[in-house]
């Protein structure tokens, strides 16, 4: 007890001098910031007193660039102060949650390491009194128990013993409690943070990361890194500390928020995870789904419907001969085999399809149709089709531009000869001139342009075309309905099937190019699981200086059948000769009970591990009407709140289900419909469908419907498992009627 207090009222005293070394910077950053926005404030006028406003006064021009330059100057630095700011802000609540006490090998001095969310240093001594959690040093207490350990530094390998571990409970700047351990992340603070209420937003997980989660955070070895995780392993989370890792790497590997992209399944998913970044003190990045890169592609030129619209059509069809027709259309949309016809697309494009014709101007020839295609064929240029068109267009009109003075010249002379008013003749002559010049260039368009859509539409309306690019292919059986159904589909320009807007992305990357997204060196994919090779091979040439972070689980695809060996296409479709595949099967989100309970969802043989973290059981409640399921729905959301439960999510199989649902009792308990035509957060109470669910978690969970009808297939199967594992604390089903056959 004696040595407990020693131990104690010296930590007391650490985190009392921390304190105030927090306070100290505070007090002197803040006046700092102060003056650095009057000195803002005084340039901004300065610059707006002294210089032009005009771009036609080029003598003030360079004048105007000198103080912009130093006005950017100015205001990164005013930013760099109050990021700072904002970190000593968050240290002041919690400076650090663990400590090691590290010798290193040849020295006798130990050193005594804190770990927190950011580097603090003593400016006057020069000592790192805080490090920060992503520090080379701090591996080790992620990864590592007692005994010798080693890290990898910029210097190199480092070896030593680590003599204590050390965890805090930290709240206000008080020091609640600390323990030893000698164990990776101990259980009771893993239970702690796992037994919290949910917010609207994912949380930070720096202090109780998992060595083989830390081990993914950390990697720099490889190009590509593929992660299969089960519900609840914390995946998307360690991709977004992976993130947060590879910023703080930043000056080794010039990379900055601007420099990243997350592929995200829908909006709902970025919202959802939007807060993590800054929580650990980095700018937010990108993030995008496939459906903003074709927008970004073809801009409002054509409108493509969302990858949740194509999940709601596939579990809204009328028929299930209706849903396997949308399933293999997506399937065949998305396969290598499409891929290869649109590959083969192209190449015919160029080779047969494009009409060239001899160009001429003022008398003479200035092209010959042989040597245009020639030039376009003769594999000189390694780019796209559409670049080397516009390479020979921008060749054919500089030879316009040396002929239009002697051609403006003929034109004059015949304009004379008409009119004799001199001024007026050469007005009129310069604008024959103009009209001439723009009647030749569209002309010279009908074969150095193209448009992607209709090249797209030619595909499936030209059936000669379709079997030429897809012969010795094989095909669906039920292609000729496929074919039918684009045909019918792409009638409407601005509602194209989700599956065709990706073959659209596809066919204009390989036909035209896109340098939309040089500046990208790393992309992180979530839900893995629910694209299709296409996808890939999209992003492969949409990024192409990139590193890549997969994450999905094969148990949660909504769409198509999926198993592991997806991962093996990932890897070969990329062909990176650096990859690495990682398994997280420790789940952790849900309590034990519904973990166990979930997992008669799982095919058989899908191995999972359940951290142990019990609370009760959940319910399956069967009503004998709808109004008494309402009933009791609402009461129950009543009893979770009373709870202090802070997220309750009804989740329904699909969206006209929620919606129905919404509208019957919105009037009697405070609920939000979630959906995919707004965004919305996930406070409070929610309906929503179960595709919109996924990646997301929630206090209480409550799956409206789950009768045999409603879930009765294998792919219901797996919208019954996504729903189960949203829940962390309590779990309820609710139906009328006869219960699912997976739940007997």
């Amino acid at each position: 007890m004696i040595e407990y207090n020693d131990k104690h009222l010296e930590e007391i005293q650490y985190l009392e001098e921390i304190i105030n070394l927090l306070k100290y910077k505070l007090d002197i950053e803040t006046s700092n910031l102060e003056e650095q926005k009057i000195d803002l404030i005084a340039a901004r006028k300065e610059m707006w007193e002294n210089t032009t406003h005009s771009s036609a006064d080029f003598d003030k021009l360079s004048d105007l660039n000198q103080y912009l330059s130093a006005l950017q100057a100015q205001t990164f630095t005013y930013t760099e102060l109050a990021k700072r700011i904002s970190k000593y802000e968050k240290m002041l609540d919690s400076p650090y949650f663990a400590r090691i006490d590290f010798t290193e090998q040849g020295y006798d001095d130990t050193d005594k390491i804190y770990i927190g969310l950011f580097n603090l240093m003593d400016e006057e001594t020069h000592d790192i009194k805080v490090y920060d959690w992503r520090a080379p040093i701090s591996s080790v207490y992620y990864r590592n128990e007692l005994g010798p350990v080693e890290y990898k530094a910029p210097a190199g390998i480092i070896k030593g013993t680590i003599t204590l571990k050390r965890q805090y409970k930290i709240t206000k700047g008080e020091m609640e409690y600390f323990f030893d351990s000698n164990i990776n992340i101990l259980d009771e603070m893993l239970m702690e943070a796992l037994s919290q209420n949910m917010t609207s937003k994912m949380k930070t997980i720096v202090e109780t990361i998992q060595k083989q989660q830390d081990l993914i955070i950390r990697d720099l070895e490889n190009d590509l890194l593929v992660v299969q995780g089960v519900a609840g392993s914390g995946k998307s989370s360690v991709a977004l500390h992976r993130i947060a890792f590879l910023m703080y790497q930043g000056l080794n590997y010039k990379l900055s928020a601007n420099n990243i992209i997350v592929i995200s399944p829908n909006p709902l998913f970025s919202k959802y995870i939007s807060n993590v970044l800054p929580e650990l003190g980095e700018d937010n990045i990108n993030e995008f789904t496939f459906e903003n890169i074709f927008f970004k592609l073809y801009e409002s030129r054509l409108s493509v419907k969302t990858k949740s619209e194509n999940f709601e059509n596939i579990i809204c069809a009328a028929t299930e001969e209706e849903r396997n027709f949308l399933r293999s259309y997506n399937e065949f949309k998305g396969s290598k085999t499409f891929k290869e016809i649109l590959d083969r697309f192209v190449y015919y494009f160029e080779h047969k399809m494009i009409k060239f014709e001899d160009v001429y101007f003022n008398g003479e020839f200035l092209e010959t149709k042989q040597l245009l295609k020639s030039f376009l064929l003769s594999g000189k240029l390694n780019m796209p089709t559409a670049k080397k068109l516009k390479i020979m267009e921008n060749r054919i009109i500089e030879k316009l531009h040396e002929r239009k003075l002697s051609r403006r010249s003929k034109i004059e002379k015949a304009v004379v000869k008409l009119n004799q008013h001199e001024f007026e003749s050469k007005s009129f002559t310069r604008m024959l001139a103009a009209k001439e010049t723009a009647s030749f260039i569209k002309n010279l368009h009908n074969f150095t342009e193209f448009d992607c859509f209709e090249l797209y539409k030619t595909l499936f309306e030209n059936r000669k075309i379709f079997n030429a690019v897809s012969k010795g292919l094989i095909l669906p059986e039920n292609i000729e309905k496929i074919i039918n159904y684009t045909n019918q589909s792409l009638q409407d320009r601005y509602n194209i099937p989700y599956a065709d807007g990706m073959g659209l992305v596809y066919l204009k990357i390989k036909a035209e190019g896109c340098d939309l997204f040089r500046d990208i060196k790393q992309v992180v994919v979530d839900e893995a699981q629910d694209y299709y090779p296409l996808h890939y091979h999209i992003l492969k040439n949409l990024y192409r200086d990139a590193r890549f972070t997969v994450v999905g689980d094969v148990n949660q695809s909504v769409e198509k059948k999926s198993d592991v060996s997806i991962y093996d296409d990932i890897i070969e479709i990329f062909g990176f000769e650096k990859n690495n595949k990682v398994f997280l099967n420790k789940s952790y989100r849900s309590s034990y009970e519904i973990s166990k309970f979930s997992s008669k969802l799982l095919e058989e043989g899908t191995y999972t591990e359940y951290f142990k973290r019990n609370e009760e059981e959940p319910e399956i409640i069967q009503c004998k009407t709808t109004d008494e399921l309402d009933n009791k729905l609402i009461k129950d959301i009543e009893n979770y709140k009373s709870q202090g439960l802070n997220t309750v999510a009804i989740i329904c199989k699909n969206r006209k289900t929620a919606a129905d649902l919404y509208f019957r009792i919105a009037g009697r308990t405070k609920v939000k419909l979630v959906d995919y035509l707004e965004e919305q957060s996930i406070t409070g109470t929610i309906i929503v469908p179960v595709y919109l669910a996924k990646g997301l978690e929630f206090d209480a969970v409550m799956v409206y419907g789950t009768d045999n009808k409603t879930y009765n297939t294998d792919y219901d199967k797996k919208l019954l498992y996504i729903a189960c594992t949203r829940a962390l604390h309590r779990l309820s089903l609710y139906y009328t009627g006869k219960i699912t056959r997976y739940l007997k």
